[in-house]
């Protein structure tokens, strides 16, 4: 009786402790049993089951047991082979302090069809962590030995330095672009002639192409944009001839702001070519169309601009000039 329980002590030692069920089985494993301290092993709890059996593993968290953590969930793996199938659940572990630990037997539930339920332990498993083995003897404590200094090599330099001495060159190219381009212009400003002087007084020749533009009767004949195409040329023309405004090459807000910023015309005559100017814009870029008042309201109002702004000539009095004779 004594060899009998003997021997079934001596298997129980030898063979791993794997938890049996209904034609199931499961287990813990390690893939080493010894470790260095802070070294990662793998963990895993599996289970072979008929095809057609249902495994719960329970849910692991943070640590095992003391001292021992969980660093990594893994996927779940499946293995089927000969109408059965193999249910493993892997972690990665490591532990931060030397010593034996013993990982204790889990649950593991095993369904068969949604009818029967087995409730398996598997084996414990045990780890070891050590440290490493330092020989105090032979390494005798020593001072630390300063930097070696060794000259800066080239291809050193480019890896250290060449994130800088690129961002110092673009700045470098970029500052020179913009002088470069600014001192372009002005020079062209420079070099650019003012507009020619007409050979008659400004008022004079805006009010003969007015007349000439009221005498076509655009507008009426649905030319629109026609007609403020030449009517915007013919305020800008006068305003650059009369008050040296550069109105033909720019824009009607910039045109705005040139004379309110110089204070070339006042504030009535202003609105005037603000309204002229601004309705021409949205005739020619926005077709838009104008009501007839419109078109006569700015007609007027570049007469009563050119009237209102001309020049005055004084001409010399002939009458003192014969008496003073």
């Amino acid at each position: 009786m004594k060899r009998k329980l003997l021997t079934i002590a001596i298997l129980l030692f030898i063979l791993p402790g794997i938890g049996r069920g209904q034609g199931a089985q499961v287990k813990a494993s390690l893939d080493t049993s010894m470790m260095l301290i802070g070294d990662h092993v793998e963990f895993a709890l599996s289970a072979n089951v008929p095809g057609d059996a249902k495994v719960t593993f329970p849910p692991l968290m943070d640590t095992l047991v003391d001292k021992i953590e969980i660093i990594r969930d893994l996927p779940f793996d499946t293995v089927l082979e000969n109408g059965r199938k193999t249910i493993s659940k892997p972690y990665i572990i490591t532990s931060f302090d030397s010593g034996s630990y013993e990982i204790k037997p889990y649950r593991i539930a095993v369904s068969y069809n949604g009818q029967k339920t087995d409730t398996l332990r598997t084996n414990p498993v045990y780890l070891g962590v050590t440290t490493f083995n330092i020989d105090s003897t032979a390494n005798a404590i020593a001072d630390i030995k300063k930097p070696i200094a060794t000259p800066l090599t080239f291809k050193e330099f480019l890896n250290e330095y060449a994130i800088y001495v690129g961002l110092i060159i673009f700045v470098l190219a970029l500052v020179f672009t913009l002088w470069w381009y600014f001192k372009k212009q002005q020079k062209q400003k420079a070099e650019m002639p003012g507009p020619p002087k007409p050979k008659e007084p400004p008022h004079v020749i805006a009010l003969r192409e007015l007349d000439e533009l009221q005498g076509k009767k655009l507008w009426q004949k649905d030319k629109i944009k026609l007609h403020y195409s030449i009517l915007s040329d013919v305020v800008r023309k006068y305003l650059e001839y009369r008050f040296h405004v550069p109105a033909m090459e720019n824009t009607t807000g910039y045109i705005e702001d040139y004379i309110n910023q110089h204070k070339i015309l006042d504030a009535e005559n202003s609105k005037k070519v603000q309204d002229i100017l601004e309705m021409a814009d949205l005739a020619k870029f926005a077709k838009f169309t104008p009501l007839p008042d419109d078109n006569s309201r700015t007609m007027d109002y570049a007469y009563q601009l050119v009237i209102s702004t001309k020049e005055q000539v004084v001409e010399p009095d002939h009458q003192k000039e014969n008496e003073a004779q």
